[in-house]
């Protein structure tokens, strides 16, 4: 193959960066093959982790490199002076390409970065670079989803509001529509704008959309979607008996508790030096006996009302029935 320095996509106008030319001059970019968009809180830690079990598919072990978001922070709550950009964010194209360096030959590559959903800037930028990708979404009830990341963040030692009606009552009267919802609570959960930008960015056929209640019910099952959607053995058996990071309970023992979420600031020193599989490991440890927080009926119907036009145009973007996300709790 033949390096170029630059092609240009012509349906979008926007340059190709990073690519390469086979020897009869056609590009090959060297950008992942798949993108899986979020979103955040709606099970994709755990097709980050079934997806890598597969012969014909790699994924880097880190997930969230989130480099088509955090190449470019204008806009960002994280370019605000003093803000702190997670480690695990990739964003020189090097690094990104060193990621997928040890992929065979012959796999299709993957990006899974939740974050892509949060911003209506990244679709235009992976199409830009890749504008054959394939784009694959994971939904969730955002009541559910933004509940489970302040259960999930207070359990870690990551936020320090002590309920989530206090939360709600601090973000309702915000603007909750923004280009960029990225480290918000009541924000991230309206996902529809966001979706559109790839709706807008990409033909249709190449974008496939996941429920988590259905990946809940038959993980086996969406998976194979997903290799079918992605031209691959759609009959591998994925092992998913585990599901990674858990975010939806309290710790049960109240001095496990403690001491997990007091161990945060030991925890952030120490992840660049500890492997995956290590910190993954003391996660299940911590959090292997949880009990449900349900979160309080009037809260769930007050944030119904909150989200009830969001949800009405995911309906009409995806043709899905998502009445049950609008359903209140009964009395």
């Amino acid at each position: 193959m033949i390096d170029s320095g630059s092609t240009r996509d012509r349906r979008l106008g926007f340059p190709v960066i990073g690519s390469r030319l086979t020897m009869d001059g056609q590009p090959v970019s060297t950008f992942p093959d798949f993108y899986v968009v979020g979103a955040g809180r709606a099970g994709t830690t755990s097709v980050s982790r079934y997806l890598s079990q597969h012969p014909g598919i790699f994924v880097p072990a880190s997930k969230s490199s989130s480099f088509f978001y955090a190449r470019d922070l204008a806009g960002s709550p994280l370019a605000k002076e003093g803000a702190s950009i997670p480690e695990w964010f990739v964003r020189n194209e090097p690094d990104y390409h060193g990621l997928y360096s040890p992929a065979p030959a012959d796999s299709i590559r993957g990006d899974v970065s939740p974050v892509y959903l949060a911003s209506t800037r990244v679709a235009e930028r992976i199409a830009a670079a890749r504008p054959d990708a394939k784009i694959i979404v994971f939904m969730r009830n955002p009541v559910d989803r933004v509940y489970s990341r302040y259960v999930g963040r207070r359990r870690d030692g990551l936020e320090r509001i002590p309920t989530f009606e206090e939360l709600v009552e601090r973000e309702i009267d915000t603007d909750l529509v923004r280009d960029d919802a990225h480290a918000s609570y009541l924000a991230s959960g309206m996902i529809a704008h966001h979706l559109q930008t790839y709706f807008d960015a990409f033909p249709r056929e190449n974008i496939q959309i996941h429920f988590y209640e259905e990946f809940s019910g038959d993980t086996q099952g969406v998976m194979a979607s997903t290799c079918r959607f992605l031209g691959v053995d759609h009959e591998f058996q994925f092992d998913v008996r585990r599901i990674h990071n858990r975010s939806g309970g309290r710790i049960r023992n109240p001095a496990i508790g403690g001491l997990w979420s007091s161990s945060l600031p030991v925890r952030k020193a120490l992840r660049p030096f500890l492997p995956q599989s290590l910190r993954d490991g003391l996660f299940r440890k911590a959090t292997a006996k949880t009990e449900a927080v349900p979160i309080r009926p009037e809260t769930r119907r007050r944030l119904i009302e909150v989200y009830r036009e969001d949800v009405h145009a995911l309906e009409r973007m995806t043709g899905r029935d998502l009445s049950a996300w609008l359903r209140p709790p009964g009395p």
